[in-house]
């Protein structure tokens, strides 16, 4: 029987997930109010920050004593943490198709469990499918509105080209540009994805890149003569399998991780790698709010 998404939720995880609420919070410059912590006293803002103007956004918080000293155009920044909309954007292309359990399936799951802390604590979430068959996103707002993208996943097979960076594209364009955006992956489309999620940070959106590897790739232990086809392009290719070969291998996946570090260090992007064999449970959970992304 083929393995869903869906199977892990149960009524014990969803009560699990319970004790969580999403981290991402950031300095508003705007005065619409959420469910949000906030450090404003009575009806006063506390002034916390500047950023740099961004085409759309609300002249009045322009800061006009810094543009006649700077010439440059700041907005101001309040102490108040807003919770912002979550969006989610998954890798539906053939690479993800790939360990046991799947890249797919692991990705999805994490997705899953964010989505639902975001609906318990009444933050709406608009998910994005990269994938080359059109599909509508789904958007969710209730506390039970789970199960709608649940549905979706669970008949989605990973397969074709990553339409990933043409995904993350229509994030930027599209509103709300204050969002916080959750890009699951496994990165390997790099010339197409960078670009886009610098276009989302232009616009104000706070990215979080979640990196699914399986254990296959990053510790391999086969050995021997192997024809490779690549899951995307079809293209073969004959490789012999012995130790200076996976020791080149090795050297090669440990720069594409410190590759991905660095853009994601100089791009304003959080980057957290998971294991395809993560299990959905107190140690994932951990390295969640460690990035940042629950608390």
């Amino acid at each position: 029987m083929t393995e869903k998404v869906s199977d892990v939720f149960d009524g014990k995880l969803l009560e699990s997930l319970t004790r969580f609420e999403l981290a991402v919070r950031t300095l508003t410059s705007s005065g619409i109010r959420g469910e949000r912590r906030s450090r404003r006293k009575g009806s006063s803002a506390e002034y916390a920050d500047h950023r740099q103007y961004v085409h759309g956004d609300d002249l009045r918080r322009l800061d006009w004593h810094a543009l006649a000293r700077l010439d440059t155009m700041l907005i101001r920044l309040y102490a108040a943490e807003e919770t912002l909309p979550l969006e989610i954007i998954i890798d539906t292309s053939a690479s993800m198709d790939f360990g046991e359990p799947s890249k797919y399936l692991t990705a999805a799951r994490v997705g899953c469990c964010l989505t639902q802390i975001a609906l318990l604590h009444a933050t709406p979430a608009l998910w994005r499918f990269a994938n080359e068959k059109p599909l509508e996103p789904v958007r969710l707002s209730g506390r039970n509105d789970i199960g709608r993208v649940l549905r979706v996943l669970d008949e989605i097979v990973p397969d074709g080209r990553s339409t990933l960076g043409e995904a993350i594209r229509r994030s930027a364009l599209a509103g709300p540009r204050r969002k916080s955006l959750v890009v699951l992956t496994d990165g390997y489309d790099v010339d197409e994805i960078r670009p886009a999620l610098r276009a989302c940070r232009a616009a104000g959106t706070e990215v979080y890149l979640l990196m699914v590897l399986a254990p296959e790739e990053t510790d391999p232990t086969l050995r021997g003569e192997f024809t490779f086809i690549d899951a995307e392009t079809g293209t073969e290719a004959s490789l012999s399998l012995d130790r200076p070969t996976l020791r080149r291998y090795l050297q090669m996946l440990e720069g594409y991780r410190n590759d991905w570090s660095e853009f994601c260090r100089t791009s304003g992007v959080v980057l957290l790698e998971v294991s395809s064999d993560q299990e959905i449970g107190p140690e994932l959970f951990r390295a969640l709010a460690t990035g940042g992304l629950i608390g």
